[in-house]
């Protein structure tokens, strides 16, 4: 026996529920002979009658009513079923993909900023720093350190873009402290982890500056044991406003230099093909996009 056809069974319920060809056409949105078409063919492949045509109310024959309340029920089950999925759905927290080194300096201390306004929406966080598995389509929201055009998700908002600076402890700035921008006597901190290979190289380009191979004690994976060794005074990093910015207002770290370079990288919130069926994705989205421009969110 062949699979039932829906399209078939609707039409068919629709009719034994109003007991009327032309009402039940009209609540699909269809004109009344194909219902009537739809009707003879179920017929035509059950090899029974489902009703008699009285005027102005069609009824139901006996094998009508059986099927009628087996498809009744089965709708009902169905729909039942989709409520259950979609408040699942609803009740389940955001699922935010970040990284540590984002969420430690940015994203946790405002994330109360959201809370406040949005108590009834839950916000689980996921480092894909620790999580060699990770999966775009298993989260609704990944944020991205990249060029504009390399992207992951449905949809990007820039939360900043990228402006380098030069940062460091204020007792090393204060014991070399870096004249007319030149570094070739200082200890520099690189963070060779992926697209941040060569960041020192970016931020001197055109000045004419020579940066020396780094030492292994003077290369970092990690941004955070990378930053934590230039909050201890072990030389001058590259770091990136706003994201250090907490980080200069409480003293933690000062700016070496003068000089600053943006470029088209930067933050971004990305939200993914699972996200895009949540509201709640595109609202949290805003919110972020909008906390260093809040004429944007």
């Amino acid at each position: 026996m062949k699979d039932p056809d829906w399209r078939l069974l609707d039409a068919f319920e629709a009719v034994a529920r109003v007991g009327n060809f032309s009402r039940a056409a009209s609540e699909l949105n269809v004109l009344q002979p194909a219902i009537s078409r739809r009707v003879s063919q179920l017929e035509a492949e059950l090899g029974v009658t489902l009703f008699k045509r009285t005027r102005p109310q069609v009824t139901l024959t006996a094998e009508g009513q059986t099927l009628f309340g087996a498809v009744a029920a089965s709708k009902s089950q169905i729909k039942n079923a989709i409520e259950r999925v979609s408040q699942r759905s609803s009740d389940r927290p955001l699922l935010i993909n970040t990284t540590i080194g984002f969420a430690s300096c940015f994203l946790l201390r405002r994330l109360n900023q959201f809370h406040d306004r949005h108590p009834e929406i839950g916000i689980e966080l996921v480092s894909r720093d620790l999580n060699d598995g990770y999966r775009e389509e298993s989260c609704d929201i990944v944020t991205v350190f990249n060029a504009p055009d390399r992207l992951p998700g449905i949809t990007q908002a820039l939360i900043f873009p990228e402006d380098m600076i030069a940062v460091c402890s204020a007792d090393y700035s204060n014991r070399h402290p870096v004249v007319d921008d030149d570094y070739s006597d200082h200890r520099l901190l690189h963070l060779t982890a992926g697209i941040h290979t060569g960041d020192w190289e970016r931020f001197v380009a055109g000045t004419g500056a020579k940066i020396n191979p780094p030492a292994p004690d003077q290369r970092f994976t990690s941004f955070m044991v990378y930053l934590q060794a230039a909050m201890n005074g072990d030389g001058i990093a590259i770091g990136w406003l706003p994201l250090l910015q907490d980080h200069l207002d409480a003293g933690q770290l000062v700016i070496a230099s003068d000089r600053r370079v943006p470029s088209d990288r930067g933050y971004f919130c990305c939200v993914t093909r699972q996200g895009a069926r949540r509201e709640v994705a595109a609202l949290f989205s805003d919110w972020l996009s909008g906390l260093v421009h809040p004429d944007k969110g």
